[in-house]
């Protein structure tokens, strides 16, 4: 009987040291939670507008107040905008000189934004004045990936296109944005489309083919990710380009791109009350003007692969304080 007892007690303890072999494994192949606030086309709306109806939408005050009550249930949420960013109210006045919108932007906790063409408005000397100024503050990245200034000895180069690349490397500006919150790491970039381009034909700059800079950019990026922290991350395009009922350059974006998961699709103040699919990339849009916060939550998975599992655009009217 002793010798019985003494058979059993050994295999119950070989099976609580397996249990604990394993729990390691499993909790490693547990899917990690991704939260990604969301913004685009705020273009310098600092103060509430009012609707067809009457009614108030936007504003940075209200904006932060729900972009904080979203951190507090997702603390580990990253901020992020898809450009235009300036250009659209009075405000837009202090662009040059103050780089207004980007210190609020800094302010209200973006991680990173990208270019618009409404950027270009005040030329290539008042971008390069207002990077400079910017420079200065607690700001978001930016990420830019196909739209540079002609370099010394190529056509258009000139003392304007010479601001713009000092100004860009004085503010930081960058192909793409590592970014890890709680183990999970992001690989950010930013693109300009054909039709924003096209929107500012006075920028001073050279458009690279979007679909050509993006691969090239997702495979730096995934290539650097892994071998600096040895992990998959999350791939988010914040894309100026847009979508055109249903389809448009970021869908096309999204057919003929590898390795995007997630696209925030600015340009064409589209409001995409259901995100778009497009193989393993998805497209989500939140209006323009600060109208919604839009808020994209994603599982990765053990292979590295991140699926969206949730999506919601939360209204920015009177009814926030």
């Amino acid at each position: 009987m002793h010798k019985f007892l003494k058979r059993i007690s050994c295999v119950l303890l070989s099976a609580v040291l397996l249990c604990m072999l394993c729990i390691p494994a499993l909790a490693a192949e547990k899917p990690r939670e991704a939260t990604i606030l969301f913004t685009h086309d705020l273009h310098s709306h600092l103060l509430p507008a009012r609707d067809e109806d009457g009614g108030m939408y936007g504003g940075y005050a209200r904006l932060m107040t729900v972009i904080r009550q979203q951190k507090e249930k997702y603390p580990d949420a990253i901020l992020v905008d898809a450009g235009d960013f300036s250009m659209g109210s009075l405000f837009q006045t202090a662009y040059p000189t103050s780089a207004i919108e980007l210190r609020m932007m800094g302010a209200m906790g973006f991680d990173a934004t990208t270019f618009g063409n409404h950027e270009f408005d005040y030329l290539p000397a008042g971008l390069a004045s207002m990077l400079n100024v910017a420079s200065g503050y607690d700001v978001p990245a930016i990420v830019n990936s196909n739209y540079l200034p002609p370099r010394e000895g190529e056509s258009g180069w000139n003392e304007d296109a010479q601001l713009v690349w000092e100004a860009m490397e004085n503010y930081g500006v960058m192909e793409y944005l590592l970014l890890e919150r709680s183990g999970i790491y992001y690989a950010i970039f930013g693109l300009v489309g054909v039709d924003s381009n096209d929107c500012a034909p006075n920028s001073g700059m050279i458009l690279e083919d979007p679909v050509a800079a993006a691969q090239r950019t997702v495979d730096l990026a995934v290539a650097d990710c892994r071998a600096v922290y040895g992990v998959e991350p999350i791939v988010i395009a914040l894309s100026h380009s847009g979508t055109d009922e249903g389809k448009g350059e970021d869908y096309a974006l999204a057919e003929a791109v590898q390795g995007i998961d997630l696209i925030v699709s600015g340009h064409t103040h589209t409001t995409l009350e259901d995100p778009i699919q497009v193989g393993d990339t998805w497209i989500v849009s939140a209006g323009e003007y600060g109208r919604y916060l839009g808020v994209a939550q994603m599982v990765q998975l053990a292979d590295g692969s991140a699926e969206l599992t949730s999506y919601d655009l939360i209204p920015v009217d009177e009814t926030v304080a």
